[in-house]
């Protein structure tokens, strides 16, 4: 694998960890890695896009973020974002209108943990 792309797949969720940048001349390459990911889970129930690495994210970054969403959602996948509170990824999320079309939080555990069934619900301490 790339060392700008990173994934894993803890018990039917799947982590995508986006470097780099992710703007006009990179949004392409995401959004099949994107893409791929989601279409080679078998059975997932999550796919958690891990942005803290995110150096930059373009107006069209967020739009391609926003396509890989909708096709969880016509899946069937929940999708949220990994977004570090206060950073330039943040703000760009939060005004392109990303925010109020999906879950973001600060930490993937959390994200996990949120769409886990009540019974087996955890937080990291």
């Amino acid at each position: 694998m790339r060392d700008d792309i990173a994934s894993e797949r803890p018990g039917g969720v799947l982590v995508v960890e986006v470097r780099g940048e992710l703007d006009i001349d990179t949004v392409l390459r995401w959004t099949t890695v994107f893409e791929a990911a989601i279409c080679e889970m078998p059975g997932p129930h999550l796919l958690v896009l891990d942005l803290g690495l995110l150096e930059f994210l373009s107006v069209r970054g967020a739009r391609g973020l926003l396509g890989a969403l909708a096709l969880c959602r016509e899946r069937g996948i929940a999708g949220c974002l990994i977004v570090p509170p206060g950073s330039d990824v943040e703000r760009v999320v939060r005004f392109t209108g990303l925010a109020a079309r999906a879950p973001v939080f600060s930490h993937r555990l959390l994200a996990i943990a949120a769409y886990q069934p009540v019974a087996v619900r955890w937080l990291p301490r």
